[in-house]
């Protein structure tokens, strides 16, 4: 049975002891309330710690990982006796839920501990940097080619689906008829795409401004199933658009519904869903085809 991790500093992804984590399935980023120090061990040599500060407000950045009990028992021995295993509440994702999960904080000897801002963005010391990692959720033109459009880096793509959702048109394009697509709620909708594994440096310096040109839009975290037929959790950011920006009666841009369709079939999404998808981007928005009393619920 699948159990589900914290992962940051070293163990994080490109970490120097990321391999501990084998073949464990990446499920999102993630990150705890506390602080990160680098603490001394035996032999003196610096590691990374996870030290908990009472009542603060600073966040340690990491990954989730789905993993099997006999990697569990490996990070068990990888963290060492001075870091036992605890339960605690991670936040999946930017923004998203807390969840449950494994974390290794630090209960040793304190003694020569020292913290860096450097471990406060993901490393574990200068020179030895892991680099955390994001799911990015496409849904619409993001489909289409999309780290090579977008100029950014891409580690890993996988179809998922998102539940009790369904595309809409949601932001107003320059010649005022057509419109972008977004996400509204409805009952027994769902959403597929393809989630895109990048890093967090590049998902909010780079990935941030490109999609919130015009400030139509906002970046959500959504939990996804994997459409793999395991049905896993994973926790990914979509843009959305924002209620005030909602449109009604207007259809797809032409360029966007081009893009649409040819990354849903390079995909290999659902064909039932394709073919529902080439109907429904020259179809007028309705404000009754969605459950809009449930759009305080977040994705």
């Amino acid at each position: 049975m699948s159990q589900l991790v914290f992962a940051h500093n070293a163990f994080a992804w490109q970490g120097s002891r990321h391999a501990v984590l084998g073949d464990a399935f990446f499920a999102g980023r993630g990150a705890v309330r506390g602080v990160a120090y680098a603490v001394p061990d035996a032999g003196g040599e610096a590691m990374a710690a996870l030290g908990i500060r009472a009542g603060g407000d600073s966040w340690v950045p990491g990954e989730l990982y789905w993993c099997d009990a006999a990697t569990v028992a490996a990070l068990d021995a990888a963290h060492g006796p001075d870091c036992p295993r605890r339960r605690w509440q991670v936040r999946a994702g930017s923004d998203g839920p807390r969840v449950d999960a494994w974390v290794w904080p630090w209960s040793g000897d304190w003694t020569g501990a020292w913290q860096g801002r450097e471990l406060l963005q993901g490393c574990l010391l200068p020179g030895t940097a892991s680099r955390p990692t994001s799911w990015y959720f496409g849904y619409a033109s993001n489909m289409f080619h999309f780290g090579e459009r977008r100029q950014l880096t891409v580690h890993d793509t996988k179809l998922a689906r998102l539940d009790q959702w369904q595309v809409a048109f949601g932001k107003d394009s320059q010649d005022d008829h057509f419109c972008y697509v977004t996400v509204l709620p409805k009952r027994n909708g769902v959403v597929r795409g393809a989630i895109y594994r990048m890093p967090n440096a590049e998902m909010e310096a780079s990935l941030d401004p490109q999609e919130k040109e015009g400030r139509h839009l906002e970046r959500k975290t959504v939990a996804l199933r994997l459409d793999d037929g395991t049905d896993r959790v994973v926790w990914a950011d979509l843009y959305r658009t924002m209620p005030r920006w909602w449109m009604w009666g207007r259809i797809s841009h032409p360029r966007n519904t081009e893009k649409i369709l040819a990354g849903a079939k390079e995909l290999g999404l659902e064909p039932a869903y394709v073919a529902w998808l080439e109907g429904f981007v020259h179809v007028p928005c309705d404000p009754d085809a969605y459950d809009l009393d449930l759009h305080r619920l977040e994705p």
